[in-house]
């Protein structure tokens, strides 16, 4: 009766003892129904008042396009064409040289302080470059090294020199 004790018989012999003895996960049309159901509820109960204050939404909870009768119609404000006059076109000739003369001389002032804030700000762009670029070449001078190791290693010089093996064949 030890066969009893390993389940490996069960895998071929009883393939319904896997199955789920009824549907304990409810899927998407369960919710969906449950959804529909308290839907029509909420729709039945306020149909007078989502009608009368709320169309839009009531139609778009039963998934239905809008009826003309609540459709609010887009209102152009149409205005004559001379309804607005310029205060420019008001002014007699001389008033109205000497407000363009101040709105030119406004503008020249504008223009020069913009100008000015630009210079200002190249220059401190230059200044910060030449900045990092001096960091950048004094760098390859300043850097961590190991206090046991020579100072010329791997470079030309005394201790390559020493390092050098002559071979000279002697007969």
């Amino acid at each position: 009766m030890t066969w009893r004790n390993n389940s490996d018989h069960l895998k071929y012999t009883c393939k319904w003892r896997n199955s789920n003895l009824g549907k304990t996960k409810p899927n998407h049309l369960y919710f969906a129904r449950l959804i529909k159901k308290e839907t029509e509820d909420f729709l039945r109960e306020n149909k007078n008042y989502l009608l009368t204050y709320k169309p839009e939404t009531y139609y778009a909870m039963k998934n239905q396009k809008l009826p003309k009768k609540y459709q609010k119609k887009q209102r152009i404000n149409i205005a004559p064409v001379n309804a607005f006059v310029p205060p420019q076109s008001k002014l007699s000739a001389e008033e109205l040289k000497k407000q363009m003369e101040k709105e030119s001389e406004l503008q020249k002032e504008k223009e020069a302080k913009a100008y000015e804030k630009k210079q200002a700000l190249q220059k401190e762009k230059e200044r910060i470059k030449r900045n990092e670029e001096a960091f950048a070449r004094e760098r390859r001078y300043i850097y961590f090294c190991n206090p046991y190791e020579p100072i010329n290693k791997n470079r030309l010089g005394h201790s390559k020199i020493i390092k050098k093996k002559k071979n000279y064949n002697y007969y």
